[in-house]
């Protein structure tokens, strides 16, 4: 009898093992890209959409006044099968989302640049597509076919007020999204590199 029971309870309990990380990512990456630009500034510049909901606590916090802070890293390395990989760019902005009471506004503020909004609908489709971030002075990757990008987009719970950091839920405010493979333009790859050969 206890057998039959286990043997009923374990795709359950494996089936919940999949579930929650699942749940635990609630921002995903829809698409990426890496492009490279010759007129100044030159650099490479990446553009990412991204899709989430905020949950209802953590609206009303930022309802409340308190600021958000999204995180966007992003990493290109090396791969080497006979070590770990070797980074070669790495890059991280911020941006910050905020209400006002006062003025009833949305503001959010990326890169040094900020813009208000009436409404919330508004704000998230800006926050949502992140376009012309330059992550490299460097407008060119040589062998780019031996190297990996990637991007995460997470809300930073250690930007909140420290007595919020102990108080709030960690499922709602877990709002982080998967390292997502960034793809390349054929414009990143070295022109001088490809005549050396």
């Amino acid at each position: 009898m206890v057998r039959h029971v286990i043997n009923l309870m374990l795709p359950l309990i494996l089936g919940l093992g999949v579930v929650v990380p699942a749940l635990a990512n609630d921002i995903t990456i829809m698409s990426s890209s890496l492009s490279s630009r010759t007129s100044p500034p030159e650099g490479l510049y990446l553009d990412v959409n991204v899709e989430f909901d905020l949950p209802r606590s953590v609206q009303d916090a930022l309802n409340r006044g308190i600021p958000l802070y999204f995180i966007t890293e992003f990493s290109i390395e090396h791969q080497r099968w006979y070590w770990v990989n070797k980074p070669i760019i790495e890059a991280s902005l911020m941006t910050r989302l905020s209400y006002s009471p006062l003025t009833r506004q949305y503001r959010l503020s990326r890169g040094g640049l900020s813009q208000s909004f009436d409404s919330l609908s508004e704000t998230l489709t800006i926050l949502k597509s992140l376009h012309g971030w330059r992550v490299s002075e460097n407008p060119f990757i040589d062998s780019p076919e031996d190297c990996v990008a990637e991007v995460q987009v997470r809300l930073d719970t250690e930007q909140l007020p420290l007595p919020m950091q102990v108080t709030i839920g960690e499922n709602d405010w877990d709002l982080t999204s998967d390292w997502h493979t960034v793809d390349f333009d054929q414009s990143v790859t070295n022109p001088q590199k490809d005549n050396e050969q």
